[in-house]
């Protein structure tokens, strides 16, 4: 018997599909609750648990085999689909990279992809909302293997939180930069994604940025041991070079490391050079990431993800451009949101940047104390937000979006 621990959600669909395959499993919620273990002899817990959980320490003091989500998820899907599968993961850079990726090897056929945006359909640089407001645990893999059956698709790109399954072909590590503590401050978030190496099953291949530091099979970055890279201008790859017509607003500085990643993978994967670059013609950028739009007359520039930090809001500051009034919408939905947002250091930067901008609005409960020091006003989510941000702007004003969120 197995048992799975998480939230009932997060626990629920690998205790349902372990049963559709004959398994005796059973989910349990095991942050308010204690269930009692002592009649399974498997238990699955993610990667994420505090060693001092109850339940986890119950698993222990038993002498429980304990494996992770990740874990069992690659060993219940290992053989499934004919398709070519990619997972990334990584500190930095995840949505980005796995999005780029999925619009190139879309040049070549159907793509299933799952980031924080959903599940996604694409086809030859285009994407479809088949599901949204997924996490990226490795429990919804599942949703996204059945997604990429049910339109068979050639390929399926996911992007995992805290590691791989081992059911990639292609494996990508995006960096190690900005490392975190998990598992209640007693692991790396670098250790566990690592499980992307430690997982990996037989003959798949291995990408990683440079500054991960771990021998790959093929390494991205503008360092020295950088096998790929792109400058925004061109990618270069093995002493190959290929120009980028790029969408005339994007900010190449905010992609190059993404498109290098994609792009490597996409090279790993077959793809010829040149292939790749007609790939990303007109390529203008994601929704949320630095994406530049023009909405009755005010110029915005959208960089509210769940990957947002900090330095991201001032990044967003310092691309803006002059003309107008400016109004910074910057916060978080909800501080469960990828660890949430860094309170102290995010309010650093507007205190210090504050005299740049003329309509501050604060989202979130967290950020609400500071709205009166700040001279801001508030709101509960990014819609909100947005709303009383406009309402304060006319045609040749600026609007800047930087709220964590899963988008």
């Amino acid at each position: 018997m197995v048992a799975v621990l998480d939230t009932i959600h997060g626990a629920g669909l690998i205790a349902e599909r372990m049963r559709e395959r004959g398994i005796e499993a059973e989910a349990f919620e095991v942050y308010h609750h204690l269930p009692d273990l002592s009649g399974f002899d498997l238990i699955v817990a993610p990667v994420h648990l505090s060693p001092r959980n109850p339940a986890h320490e119950e698993a222990r003091r038993l002498k429980k085999r304990v494996i992770t989500h990740h874990r069992a998820v690659g060993d219940l899907l290992a053989g499934v689909g004919d398709f070519r599968a990619f997972e990334v993961t990584g500190t930095r850079g995840k949505t980005t990279t796995a999005l780029i990726l999925a619009l190139i090897l879309s040049a070549r056929g159907k793509v299933a992809s799952h980031t924080t945006r959903g599940i996604e359909v694409w086809r030859k640089g285009k994407s479809e909302a088949v599901t949204s407001g997924l996490s990226i645990a490795p429990a919804n893999v599942i949703r996204a293997f059945d997604a990429a059956l049910d339109i068979a698709a050639a390929e399926l790109v996911c992007e995992v939180s805290l590691g791989g399954t081992g059911l990639a072909d292609f494996g990508v590590l995006t960096s190690f930069a900005g490392d975190y503590k998990v598992a209640g401050g007693s692991l790396w978030a670098s250790t566990a994604k690592l499980q992307m190496v430690t997982l990996s099953k037989r003959g798949s291949k291995l990408i990683a940025g440079e500054d991960v530091r771990i021998s790959a099979d093929l390494t991205f970055g503008p360092g020295p041991t950088g096998s790929v890279e792109c400058d925004g201008r061109e990618i270069l790859a093995g002493g190959e070079r290929a120009s980028l017509d790029l969408g005339e607003g994007l900010d190449r500085n905010s992609y190059k490391a993404a498109i290098s990643g994609a792009a490597a993978a996409a090279l790993a994967a077959g793809f010829r050079l040149e292939e790749v670059a007609s790939a990303l013609e007109g390529f203008e950028g994601l929704g949320g990431r630095m994406k530049r739009l023009d909405e009755d007359g005010i110029s915005v520039l959208d960089n509210s993800n769940s990957g947002l930090r900090a330095s991201g809001v001032e990044a967003a500051l310092d691309r803006i451009g002059g003309g107008g009034r400016l109004a910074l919408v910057a916060g978080e939905e909800a501080e469960t949101v990828c660890e949430g947002m860094n309170v102290p250091d995010l309010i650093e930067v507007l205190s210090r940047r504050r005299h740049d901008v003329d309509i501050l609005i604060l989202v979130g409960e967290r950020l609400a104390p500071y709205a009166s020091g700040l001279s801001a006003f508030t709101a509960p989510d990014l819609a909100s937000g947005l709303a009383l941000a406009k309402a304060g702007l006319g045609r040749g004003d600026r609007l800047i979006s930087c709220v964590k969120c899963f988008r």
